[in-house]
């Protein structure tokens, strides 16, 4: 009896020890998917953004595009906040991406510790349009028919064509934000690839009053931003 009563002792041992391990294994786990910021407080941004996009990506997207938008286009101040309410972004209409956020009214609301939320946003209206005819379009306030922020993906125009040849002769050798003329004293910078444009907006100064036009593929293969103020050129620089 006693020699059996110790085999069934050394069995459940056995067994609590190999729970423990598994335990260790799972807490390595955890720990290695913080090595980023093992070093300290001073993430990379890039690093946050990634995360924030997957976050936003995870939640539901509604897709309205069976708006139309001559519907969109003529609805009263109130319409998007009332359609889109799910945390993250809605498509509308084929060409509008809208915060899915209350308190996403327009560019007055971007700041340091939102501003991954906007980035995801706009990486959201460069899938839909990223192409090199391609521009996306925010309004600054007044300048607006919504209060909830929203970006419009589009084709360009011929006025957007002239626009887009000026600010690459203009930006494409780099040299970060440069004045040229450009529409609302307007200040415009190159990147290499697709960057988190208004992380990099903050570079022009103050969003408060700003309109953003974002240019993919120029300069064979980046993007410009251009950052105007107290006015909209969305209905000078896009097709309709």
């Amino acid at each position: 009896a006693m020699a059996r009563a110790a085999k069934v002792f050394l069995r459940l041992l056995a067994a609590a020890c190999a729970l423990s391990a598994a335990s260790g294994e799972e807490l390595a786990a955890q720990l290695a998917t913080d090595d980023e910021c093992l070093a300290g407080q001073d993430c990379g941004l890039n690093a946050l953004q990634m995360r924030g996009a997957a976050a936003t990506e995870a939640l539901p997207t509604q897709d309205l595009d069976n708006d139309t938008e001559q519907e969109l286009g003529s609805a009263p101040d109130g319409v998007l906040a009332a359609r889109c309410n799910n945390g993250a972004y809605c498509a509308m209409g084929g060409y509008l991406i809208v915060a899915g956020k209350a308190d996403a009214v327009g560019m007055e609301t971007i700041n340091g510790g939102n501003v991954g939320y906007y980035d995801n946003l706009m990486y959201a209206a460069g899938r839909r349009c990223g192409g090199p005819n391609c521009v996306l379009i925010t309004n600054p306030m007044h300048h607006r028919t919504q209060s909830r922020f929203h970006i419009h993906y589009r084709f360009y125009n011929g006025a957007g064509s002239s626009l887009k040849h000026r600010l690459e002769q203009s930006v494409c050798r780099g040299g970060g934000w440069q004045k040229g003329h450009f529409p609302c004293g307007g200040k415009a910078a190159y990147f290499s690839g697709f960057p988190a444009v208004f992380s990099q907006a903050f570079g022009a100064g103050s969003l408060a009053h700003a309109a953003i036009s974002v240019w993919p593929k120029s300069c064979h293969g980046g993007t410009i931003i251009l950052v105007s103020y107290h006015c909209s050129i969305e209905h000078t620089i896009s097709s309709r």
